[in-house]
């Protein structure tokens, strides 16, 4: 592995989130998977600041997305869930450092929308994440129902009247 300069720091840190963001989740969530594969240590530590205990490994990060990913993915293809991310670099002062700051935009069948924000940290070396750190969440917007996909609930076929 190479030894990263400040410009390659930043411009892998730019395709990584541009990869992110380019991904499609209405095609699937394996796209995202392969970011982790690609771009992630084999050791990576991703923490956030309500949880004590960081994850520790690639594998364990790719769980914990596909509990995700899968469902999101459900809602888009099939529910008519209309999903968008956005990214912003947060400048720093540090070589190995990136910070960035995230959007996530879920707009139902319904027009209702939700968006959830956090700001990421990470650290870099050698081309590969070894350690990610999601702060300051905040939400804007009630949380989707049922009723903002476009997913037909199945009948209790004792409350249907016979014709």
């Amino acid at each position: 592995m190479r030894t990263l300069t400040a410009d390659s720091v930043v411009s892998v840190e730019r395709a990584l989130n541009a990869a992110i963001v380019n991904a499609d989740i209405t095609r699937g969530f394996e796209e995202y998977l392969s970011l982790v594969d690609h771009y992630y240590a084999e050791d990576v530590e991703v923490s956030t600041d309500v949880s004590p205990d960081p994850l520790v490994g690639r594998h364990r990060l790719k769980s914990l997305l596909l509990g995700f990913l899968v469902p999101l993915h459900m809602m888009a293809e099939i529910g008519g869930l209309w999903v968008s991310i956005h990214e912003a670099s947060i400048p720093g002062d540090s070589l190995d450092e990136q910070h960035s700051e995230w959007s996530l935009e879920l707009i139902g069948v319904t027009g209702r929308r939700v968006t959830a924000a956090w700001c990421v940290r990470r650290r870099w070396k050698q081309s590969r994440v070894v350690s990610e750190y999601h702060y300051a969440y905040r939400q804007d917007g009630e949380a989707l129902s049922f009723d903002d996909l476009r997913i037909a609930a199945p009948r209790d076929p004792d409350t249907v009247k016979p014709s």
